[in-house]
């Protein structure tokens, strides 16, 4: 999960701080601006399949990574046939993931994920599905966001596009 949220965190050039790379050139460049702020879209499956113990597994790595970064946006959802609960929490908000109220307890559609974040104009750097990764049909639209599947309770789960993670509690 660390590596892939690392990945979006954008940097950029400024001329604020030049680099001293071309300083034994005479010549001034540069220099790069490093963003700390995460921006990420989080949809926990909270499907009839999943138990207590593993949504506080999720809330728990949500948690985590709120705590990596001084400045962040997360936009987070609960779903199983439609979404619910949709929230932005942001460093600047002070508020508390673990108060997150959690909703659900249907099947599994992964489209309602997708087709939710299409009606609200929502165009995520990285999505990141906390799952068993058990879908009553479709995995979803492939084409649509980059997405990571992080699948909980299942040793061999095949999800056809993203990139996937099985997710191991810490003893």
């Amino acid at each position: 999960i660390q590596q892939r949220i690392h990945s979006t965190v954008k940097n950029d050039f400024t001329w604020l701080r030049s680099s001293r790379r071309g300083w034994h050139m005479d010549a001034v460049m540069p220099g790069m601006k490093n963003e700390e702020a995460m921006e990420v879209d989080v949809y926990l499956d909270m499907s009839g399949s999943i138990g207590e113990e593993q949504a506080r597994d999720f809330i728990s790595e949500v948690k985590g990574m709120m705590e990596q970064f001084k400045d962040y946006r997360i936009r987070i959802a609960c779903f199983d046939t439609q979404v619910y609960n949709f929230q932005e929490y942001t460093g600047d908000s002070g508020d508390d993931i673990a108060e997150y109220e959690l909703k659900g307890g249907g099947g599994t559609d992964f489209d309602c994920m997708f087709q939710f974040m299409k009606d609200q104009d929502i165009q995520p750097n990285l999505m990141i599905c906390f799952t068993d990764g058990y879908p009553c049909g479709s995995w979803g639209d492939a084409n649509y966001c980059d997405t990571l599947w992080v699948i909980h309770g299942q040793k061999n789960p095949q999800p056809p596009f993203g990139t996937w993670a099985l997710y191991e509690k810490n003893k």
